[in-house]
């Protein structure tokens, strides 16, 4: 009976892994040869293929996605390698709380921030390049936020705050006596990082590093607002452009989504590749050594470079957004430029009432079913020995190695061209919830797998013992023990419905609109003071998730 049970469960969970993230990507495939948009009856067709790749910009899209993404990861992986060896292995002053500041940008949305940025480094009316072309000498603008370079410089700051998460903590678990032991041996301070450290963390900062970079692959909003309008495009403004403006070209579309998918695919087996023959192993039975490294009379200055990087990445666009949220025209700061017209016309608008509530639907209900799942499928992985449950942890990776709009258009085909629904989901929040679930599933097991794994097996054995059921002793003393956790995925579930455009882009309509796609409408309707408005209670509202996932203890489970 035991084994008829374990049987039966895991054939369950293992429909639903494949109903919720592979269904949605071989569909990817299937819609890529069809004729018509999801929904629509057609037939099998390479013409997707053919009008997608007989087109010269397609290549040089490709090229564009391609270099920017690799320019934007080696800055933000040796910037995030360089701060965690900081922050872990010196001792450099405040650092829990530079840590913090360092990881905010994460919980940033991009769009605001952007919009920010624009504000200050745009070549027309930047404040920034305003103020220095007041300088002597300097007879135009210094800096064009409209560029490649400004598309780089507006992702590195989240692009570092996301690799320092991922490589601090195998930082923090390396035997400093490797390093000291190097140094010894005559070697200096930077050739000991150079050739030891980051050799030994290679897994941790290669993963972060293809992670990075699949993550740059995917990169929408910034594209969207700066390079569109100076004709830069990559991938996915390639595929937004496709199927958002009439006629909507979805065959083409779909080819490009395949291809990129497939691209994506081969850069993680490559990573599991490049780690699968070598020997990594940095924690052992034997004493293990952290001592920090003094900076000496370097202290100041490395302490002045974070605070130096932390007004430019953080205090900065924040405090430009504010003053750009009062502005009477977007990037008019002189004159009577103060004005509450737009907060009165936003809070006047009905559309913004809806997107509210939308939010916090979409929030809670990711939220809630995400925590559910999460454990349930933690909980057979880490607390089982159920045959497969290797296989549903590989499985339930998979979403994080598929960017946000290609996973979008796999499941618009998925339940919009693919299953015969007895009711619309398209332009709904339950489709939009159902994205983002699985697109942060990877993020939750994550967090729910290293708390389930601190809790000693003894206690349900105990609770066995006295007569316990299973259901009894989950919900009176693994839920208890886990609510921590529980709470902090919840947490960065909602954060992910506030702040996750990529995602819901193609999925939402007028009645389901959010407060991120309000935002993208103000801004691509002429409306960039609305716009900035709105980004502002975004970010708000970010930050205050921030907050709660740090006093709950999230970055410890993610730990």
């Amino acid at each position: 009976m035991r084994l008829e049970r374990s049987t039966y469960l895991m054939a369950f969970l293992f429909l639903v892994i494949g109903v919720l993230v592979l269904y949605p990507l071989l569909m990817i495939f299937y819609g890529s040869f069809r004729s018509d948009a999801p929904g629509v009856p057609g037939f099998f067709t390479l013409k997707g293929y053919a009008e997608a790749y007989s087109d010269p910009s397609i290549y040089k899209a490709l090229g564009t996605t391609f270099w920017l993404a690799t320019a934007r990861t080696l800055i933000a992986s040796a910037l995030a390698v360089f701060f965690a060896w900081v922050l872990v292995r010196t001792d450099l002053p405040f650092k829990r709380s530079i840590e913090v500041m360092l990881w905010l940008p994460f919980f940033l949305p991009l769009m605001p921030m952007t919009m920010a940025w624009v504000l200050l480094l745009s070549p027309h009316y930047g404040l920034l390049n305003k103020a220095l072309m007041e300088l002597p000498l300097v007879n135009g603008p210094l800096f064009n936020i409209f560029s490649f370079g400004g598309i780089i410089w507006s992702h590195t700051f989240f692009g570092t705050a996301i690799r320092l998460i991922m490589i601090a903590p195998a930082f923090k678990r390396m035997d400093a006596s490797l390093e000291e032991s190097a140094r010894m041996c005559g070697a200096g301070g930077l050739s000991s990082v150079l050739r030891i450290t980051v050799p030994v963390l290679l897994p941790s900062i290669l993963g972060a590093t293809i992670l990075g970079f699949i993550k740059s692959l995917e990169s929408f909003e910034v594209e969207l607002i700066l390079g569109v309008p100076q004709g830069i495009y990559v991938f996915t403004t390639k595929i937004y452009e496709m199927v958002h403006y009439e006629p909507a070209r979805y065959p083409p579309a779909m080819a490009l989504t395949a291809v990129f998918m497939v691209i994506i695919f081969l850069l993680i087996f490559f990573y599991r590749y490049m780690i699968g023959h070598r020997e990594y192993t940095t924690v052992t039975g034997r004493g293990f050594n952290v001592r920090t490294v003094p900076l000496g009379r370097w202290k100041p200055v490395v302490l002045t470079m974070f605070i130096v990087y932390i007004l430019v990445s953080t205090i900065l666009p924040l405090s430009v957004l504010v003053l750009g949220s009062f502005m009477r025209y977007f990037g008019l700061f002189r004159g009577e430029w103060f004005t509450y017209a737009n907060w009165i016309k936003v809070l006047h608008d009905s559309a913004l009432l809806t997107s509210v509530k939308n939010t916090f639907l979409l929030g809670m209900g990711v939220a809630l079913s995400g925590m559910l799942l999460y454990m349930v499928l933690s909980y057979v992985v880490v607390r089982t020995r159920y045959p497969g449950r290797g296989e549903l942890d590989f499985l339930s990776w998979l979403p994080w190695s598929v960017p946000g709009l290609v996973l979008a258009m796999g499941i618009l085909w998925a339940y919009v061209g693919g299953v015969r629904l007895p009711f619309v989901l398209y332009g709904t929040l339950w489709l939009m919830m159902l994205a983002i679930v699985v697109a942060q599933m990877p993020m939750g097991m994550r967090i729910m797998n290293a708390s389930m794994m601190q809790v000693g097996k003894e206690l349900e054995e105990s609770a066995r013992v006295h007569g316990a059921s299973w259901a009894y002793s989950m919900r009176q003393i693994m839920v208890p023990l886990l609510k921590p956790a529980l709470i902090s995925v919840g947490v960065i579930m909602f954060q992910a419905a506030i702040r996750d455009l990529a995602t819901v882009v193609l999925l939402y309509s007028p009645k389901s609109r959010v407060l991120s796609t309000l935002m993208l409408d103000y801004w691509l309707g002429g409306a960039q003071e609305s716009g900035t408005v709105i980004g502002l209670m975004i970010v708000a509202l970010a930050i205050m998730g921030a907050i709660a996932a740090q006093s709950l203890g999230a970055r410890r489970d993610i730990e």
